[in-house]
């Protein structure tokens, strides 16, 4: 099968944008996953997957407790600084006062326990329980769709549903 013909077909498919953020004792650590879903109510169960050998994830695997924060429509720079591959990626980011895990301006998060990991192709499965979570702001998601950010529209908004 062809790896373009492969992206392309997925690329069709809008995700939302979370940054999963542990602290480590240098400090915070994380990744940016595209991935991040419900696997389970009972018992509680999330997932999201991250390529083989991530450096990033091996940090936040080894602290064992990590916050999965769903990022709003107007974070979208947020999710490009975190994204990278910079040691000092974390230098500016805000955090919520007295809330080391969950980044401020987040549409909601979940502090999760690290369970196992599923070997899967080029990628590995990780699959974590939730033990608290909240909704922080109400508004939109930042989604991932065709290679590119987007936040989504609705009716309320006064231009119908779509994208922007």
């Amino acid at each position: 099968m062809d790896t373009q013909d492969y992206r392309n077909f997925f690329g069709q498919l809008p995700t939302g944008v979370t940054a999963i953020v542990a602290k480590a004792s240098s400090g915070p650590v994380g990744l940016v996953v595209g991935t991040f879903s419900s696997v389970s109510l009972d018992p509680p169960l999330i997932s999201f997957m991250v390529t083989k050998g991530s450096r990033s994830w091996a940090a936040v695997r080894a602290e064992g407790r990590f916050t999965a924060n769903i990022l709003a429509s107007d974070q979208r720079r947020l999710s490009q600084t975190l994204s990278g591959w910079s040691v000092d990626k974390f230098r500016n980011v805000m955090f919520d006062e007295g809330k080391a895990h969950i980044l401020r301006g987040c549409l909601a998060w979940a502090d999760c326990i690290f369970e196992r990991e599923v070997e899967a192709g080029d990628h590995t499965i990780v699959l974590a329980t939730p033990c608290e979570l909240a909704v922080e702001r109400d508004t939109k998601p930042l989604v991932f769709f065709q290679r590119a950010y987007h936040r989504t529209l609705s009716v309320e908004d006064g231009r119908g549903p779509g994208w922007v």
